[in-house]
């Protein structure tokens, strides 16, 4: 194919024709017209009038002769796609949901905000007395805590200060951990003797009794801190002994050692 510059013998406009094309087409007025006079109008234009003639309107099946595809108007192509996209978002927004479409009606948010707070009073109601009950039962433990201390023998401090304990500190859902300080050395024996007094002591404000060891000793944790090391026993269903103590020597520092030395 031999491409060539060529002139619309109608409007004037330049045109790329094929040489071995009989026919050219404008792609300004659609004006056909043969290839050889196109490009001899280029060559020689002067004299040539363009009369600018309108042309019959051509069927969009109908043959081209044109060197380069002709598109449809891209002003009209635009106008389409955006019809179909508009189209497909109407569809798409069919299914779409906004607050409005899924408020509740005011009986059902009454029903709601009633049972919210009837389960919010019931907790309070519940859980106000229980603690307390704990506060009360945990005054009256501490008010014997010295008894405590006297049946063991250890050198723990009850004196209290601004309403807390210097020496011990009694905690736990039920008052069944106790943790005490003793300046001076213990032993085994000892942190034993305190852990019965301590249940003796809860048993009495709570109402158990030893042959009940379900609540008279299970779960109840006695904490002993002194020079010579933790001390920790823990009860059980059946009672303790001195081998369920636990014992925990303190790591000397090595600046320590070395002053010992």
């Amino acid at each position: 194919m031999a491409t060539e510059q060529g002139m619309c013998k109608n409007c004037g406009s330049l045109l790329m024709v094929n040489s071995n094309d009989e026919l050219c087409e404008c792609v300004f007025c659609d004006c056909v017209f043969p290839s050889a006079e196109a490009i001899e109008i280029f060559k020689n234009p002067d004299g040539v009038e363009f009369p600018n003639l309108p042309q019959p309107k051509r069927d969009s099946k109908g043959a081209r002769h044109v060197v380069t595809p002709v598109f449809e108007d891209v002003v009209e192509k635009a106008v389409k796609v955006d019809k179909a996209q508009n189209k497909e978002t109407k569809v798409e927004k069919l299914y779409e949901l906004s607050p409005d479409d899924v408020k509740a009606p005011k009986k059902v948010k009454l029903i709601v905000y009633l049972a919210t707070a009837a389960c919010i009073l019931i907790v309070l109601g519940i859980s106000i007395p229980l603690s307390l009950l704990r506060t009360k039962h945990s005054a009256n433990i501490k008010e014997n805590i010295s008894r405590c201390i006297l049946d063991s023998g250890m050198a723990v401090s009850a004196v209290v200060e601004d309403g807390y304990a210097t020496g011990y500190r009694l905690y736990g859902q039920s008052n069944d951990k106790l943790a005490m300080v003793s300046s001076e050395d213990v032993d085994k024996t000892q942190v034993l003797k305190a852990f019965e007094s301590f249940c003796a002591i809860r048993g009495d404000e709570y109402g158990y009794s030893a042959d009940d060891g379900a609540h008279y000793y299970d779960g109840v944790v006695l904490t002993v801190y002194a020079p010579n090391g933790r001390f920790t026993i823990e009860g059980k269903k059946d009672g303790v002994t001195e081998d369920q103590i636990q014992f925990y020597v303190p790591e000397k520092d090595e600046s320590e050692s070395e002053t010992e030395k």
